[in-house]
């Protein structure tokens, strides 16, 4: 990847244990990845689509899963038509999402590479950031 890319990392404590978060991670109405519809059969090599709304504009984004480890890994790439970037391979973010089982619930890191700029990237971690909030339930909305 060029040098002149961003990568964000952020990550979050859930007070549940790694299959429970994972199962709420894959769960088709969850909303904690900014409202999108994740559809993908998660074997390596195989197309993820992300559809939904975001500030009112409907998205389809795209990747390919590059790996999958159950309750531990998701591995993927990425690219937005929103980004107004071609729809090219060095415009395709690299993500990781990763869990860890630590005292108490499970670590969850989200690492994205390949970002065209540093308000990208910003804007990224700030995503990110409401996102895993949302997973980890500390966003102010009451849950199950």
């Amino acid at each position: 990847m060029s040098s002149d890319r961003h990568t964000v990392t952020v990550s979050t404590f859930v007070a549940e244990p790694p299959a429970r978060v994972w199962a709420e991670l894959l769960h088709p109405g969850a909303r904690w990845m900014l409202g999108a519809n994740i559809e993908t059969d998660f074997q390596v090599g195989s197309p993820v689509t992300f559809e939904g709304h975001f500030f009112g504009r409907q998205f389809e984004d795209h990747g390919t899963v590059l790996a999958f480890e159950r309750a531990r890994l998701m591995h993927f790439t990425h690219f937005s038509p929103l980004s107004g970037l071609e729809d090219v391979p060095e415009n395709y973010h690299d993500i990781r999402i990763t869990l860890e089982a630590v005292d108490g619930g499970t670590r969850v890191e989200v690492v994205q590479e390949n970002i065209a700029s540093a308000e990208r990237a910003g804007n990224a971690e700030h995503q990110w950031s409401q996102a895993l909030s949302t997973l980890a339930h500390s966003d102010g909305v009451r849950r199950r």
